[in-house]
């Protein structure tokens, strides 16, 4: 009884993730309509206004009313240690922004985008930090991961340079390191300060980040059509929460595999919304995707 309890709590882990890798798949495909004709920076900053108003009401809503205490547990007791530790995490996953967009405006995305998706930092921190047991079968998730994403994106992979192939490794490299290791210990702040404040704490201080670059920057305000904002807030907030809600329930390395979804929506959602065809080897590389999460999620 125990352990069938326990499947389908690690289930609906799982399926926290698939959910959330709909919304922010949509949403990273989305991002390239949405930047068109406007600049970066204040896109996000501006769609982290949304998110951030929208999980403060939700947090004084919770807070007095106990709204959301059915579905996402009382908020545990915290102290200054944890708000400050938590606040640190959050910053430091905002560079992992600050790079992917740095390297995507000076180098080529055919590099930057596939090691950015490998999430390989992630998967060390869940074993050696949080002690999370490795099986086998993982080795062959893992490899065909790496395989899957190699085939989707082998025809981009072209450089005029050794220098352009270095900028868009590192900065690939980078981005992975700095996201993979704080979201697989984002684990931590969500058990001091619950789903719901930890939500609204991280996109505070990514969207002070971001705002604080635009001003280092002197990137000025222009007029931005609110419609696409929207539509990148709500799937960051129904994505944020539905991620956050899956650590309650799903263990990190089963997370970051059943996360490669993500990288499958956005490619489906890309092949609606701009007609970009998907060739053999890319559907290959789809398929051996689904085959890693199957392996993680199911055996």
């Amino acid at each position: 009884m125990g352990s069938t309890k326990c499947e389908v709590v690690a289930m609906l882990g799982i399926l926290s993730v698939f959910l959330s890798s709909c919304f922010f798949g949509f949403s990273n495909a989305y991002w390239k309509k949405a930047i068109a004709n406007h600049p970066f920076l204040p896109i996000i900053f501006i769609r982290g206004l949304y998110s951030c108003t929208f999980f403060f009401i939700c947090c004084l809503l919770d807070k007095f009313y106990g709204v959301f205490q059915p579905w996402l547990g009382i908020s545990p007791h915290l102290t200054f240690e944890h708000v400050c530790l938590s606040i640190a995490l959050c910053l430091f996953s905002g560079l992992g922004l600050f790079c992917f967009v740095k390297s995507i405006k000076e180098s080529t995305v055919s590099l930057v985008i596939p090691l950015s998706s490998l999430n390989i930092f992630g998967l060390l921190t869940a074993v050696f930090v949080l002690g999370e047991n490795w099986e086998p079968r993982y080795y062959g998730a893992l490899f065909f991961v790496l395989l899957g994403i190699f085939l989707i994106y082998q025809r981009e992979l072209r450089f005029n340079s050794s220098r352009e192939f270095l900028h868009s490794l590192v900065g690939g490299l980078l981005a992975s390191f700095f996201w993979g290791v704080s979201y697989t210990l984002f684990k931590y702040p969500i058990g001091w300060l619950g789903v719901l404040r930890f939500t609204f704490l991280l996109e505070f201080c990514v969207t002070s980040m971001v705002g604080v670059l635009m001003w280092i920057q002197g990137v000025r305000w222009a007029i931005i059509p609110q419609k696409p904002v929207r539509i990148l807030a709500f799937c960051l907030i129904m994505g944020s929460v539905l991620l956050h809600v899956a650590y309650q329930f799903a263990s990190m390395t089963q997370i970051v595999f059943a996360g490669k979804f993500q990288l499958i929506i956005s490619l489906m959602v890309g092949q609606i919304l701009y007609r970009e065809k998907l060739g053999v080897f890319q559907w290959f590389g789809i398929s051996l995707l689904i085959t890693s999460i199957y392996l993680i999620s199911y055996m």
